[in-house]
């Protein structure tokens, strides 16, 4: 018996996302298929992350579609928060690159597949590539540059649009974390370490649009913002703490 190697996995965790999920994975279904792609060599992971709405009915029903051989499901049966459900499907990846991306609809499918093939090309294996952000409203802009710049005064590291998706790094990486953040600092704590083992952070500029259904679990008002914001600036102190600083700024090659 043969087993294909996976060249691409891309994890994509969905909370109360219901409405998302079919237009969504037809539309990493048609990314994957314009960038040459077959279900022998890339997997769509989506890890339903302890949904309230009716989510699993949903993937239910699409895993007995034509995308039934492209996607598979990881099922976290209580939401621990994002970076939990992120973290839960990227160990169950087996491919040569593996990354992350947003279940709401406001990341084009076709950025990972850019982010992949940025990945692949380079020289070194080495090599995380991110998104940076444009079309977003100016509150979460100031969101996003408050905490780059609490980033720099507390841990010690210059890093734009940390929170940008998608994220695509050769899994050689997830080997070298363990016992990540269970929520938004997720991000943070997968740049940190792959800037500690040496990985090389290139950015791909990406759109980012207003949602389609739902509300964003972190930005619905501004007392959830800032509590987000709170709660990650806790977190860096303990990164500090607990790593050291790191003393070296991202080089980004666009």
């Amino acid at each position: 018996m043969v087993i294909n190697q996976l060249d691409f996995e891309l994890v994509i965790p969905a909370y109360n996302e219901s409405r998302s999920l079919a237009p969504l994975i037809s539309k990493v279904v048609s990314s994957a298929k314009k960038s040459g792609f077959n279900p022998d060599n890339f997997q769509l992971i989506i890890v339903e992350n302890g949904s309230l709405d009716d989510s699993c009915k949903v993937l239910e029903h699409l895993m007995q579609t034509e995308y039934k051989d492209w996607f598979r499901v990881v099922t976290v049966k209580s939401n621990n928060g994002y970076g939990f459900g992120v973290w839960k499907g990227l160990i169950t990846t087996t491919a040569k690159f593996v990354g992350w991306s947003h279940a709401d609809l406001q990341c084009d499918p076709d950025d990972a597949f850019r982010a992949y093939s940025l990945a692949k090309d380079s020289y070194s294996s080495l090599t995380l590539v991110k998104g940076i952000r444009s079309g977003r409203d100016w509150k979460s802009v100031l969101v996003s540059r408050i905490f780059e710049f609490m980033v720099y005064l507390i841990v010690g590291l210059k890093m734009n649009e940390i929170n940008a998706q998608p994220k695509v790094f050769s899994r050689m990486l997830l080997k070298l974390v363990a016992d990540p953040p269970v929520g938004f600092s997720f991000d943070l704590y997968i740049l940190y370490n792959a800037i500690k083992y040496g990985y090389e952070v290139k950015e791909i500029p990406v759109k980012f649009p207003d949602r389609q259904f739902g509300v964003s679990s972190w930005a619905s008002n501004f007392f959830s913002r800032y509590k987000t914001i709170l709660i990650a600036i806790k977190y860096m102190f303990v990164l500090a703490h607990t790593e050291g600083r790191v003393k070296k700024s991202i080089k980004l090659n666009n």
